[in-house]
């Protein structure tokens, strides 16, 4: 059985981004298929063609004009999409800051090809899917879909071809394809963009929930919620692990 990895980004707009997150959800075709169904038909009702959770936010594009009520009711719903039909959850986490002052510190040798802080993410993404599907080669192998269009795709194309080639010959087919959509035409990537902008927002300081601290979201719900019954992982590039990348690559 194949398992898929939709994985979005938010904070890669620019140096004044105090923090890049990469995040997504992991399913099986079938259980995509039913979130597919589900949120395909919460969209039609609600009158959205594509979803984008910065637009969610501030009440742009498709939610432009929505009074706090309806927007309540349909991010309650939208959540609970995850927890009806999706495996696991996971976000990687890389303050600027560190990135600039540990990471690329100093000018790395000629022909190094260090990562931007979205390669860094990626990557870490990628160990991480690696590590929850280590031993269910049942499951195998993952394949990962990204938005298209986006100023790292190269970045992810070759970090990719380097985590796959590092595979020992025992884990060679745990993963599959890179393959990049786009976002009207797959509704998958919804959920992972509302993951990494939520994570984005409270990493930043710009918003937190009420009552709960520690719970990434993206606006109220009503009735209220937030996606607790799958496993969501949070897993921060720390000070160690980027000055170990970093001597590895001089």
């Amino acid at each position: 059985m194949v398992m898929t990895a939709y994985l979005d980004e938010s904070g890669t707009h620019g140096k004044e981004s105090p923090v890049v997150t990469i995040a997504g959800f992991i399913a099986s075709p079938d259980q995509w298929n039913f979130y597919e169904g589900d949120l395909s038909q919460l969209l039609t009702e609600y009158e959205v063609k594509v979803f984008h959770a910065i637009e969610f936010r501030t009440r742009k594009g498709a939610f432009k004009g929505w009074a706090m009520p309806k927007r309540a009711k349909f991010n309650s719903r939208f959540l609970k999409l995850a927890d009806d039909h999706l495996s696991y959850g996971l976000s990687m986490i890389l303050q600027s800051d560190d990135y600039a002052k540990i990471y690329r510190l100093r000018e790395f040798p000629r022909r190094a090809r260090p990562d931007t802080q979205y390669g860094l993410c990626f990557r870490t993404a990628l160990w991480k899917s690696a590590v929850l599907l280590k031993d269910r080669s049942a499951d195998w192998p993952l394949n990962v879909v990204l938005e298209n269009g986006h100023k790292n795709a190269g970045d992810a194309i070759r970090v990719f071809g380097e985590f796959r080639d590092s595979l020992r010959p025992e884990y060679a087919s745990s993963l599959g394809t890179l393959d990049f959509v786009s976002k009207k035409n797959c509704l998958p990537l919804a959920m992972a963009d509302s993951l990494a902008y939520a994570i984005f927002t409270l990493t930043a300081g710009y918003f937190q929930h009420p009552t709960e601290p520690n719970a990434a979201v993206v606006g109220r719900a009503d009735p209220p919620y937030y996606v607790s019954k799958i496993p969501v992982s949070r897993t921060l590039i720390d000070e160690n692990t980027l000055a170990d990348l970093r001597d590895g690559l001089m």
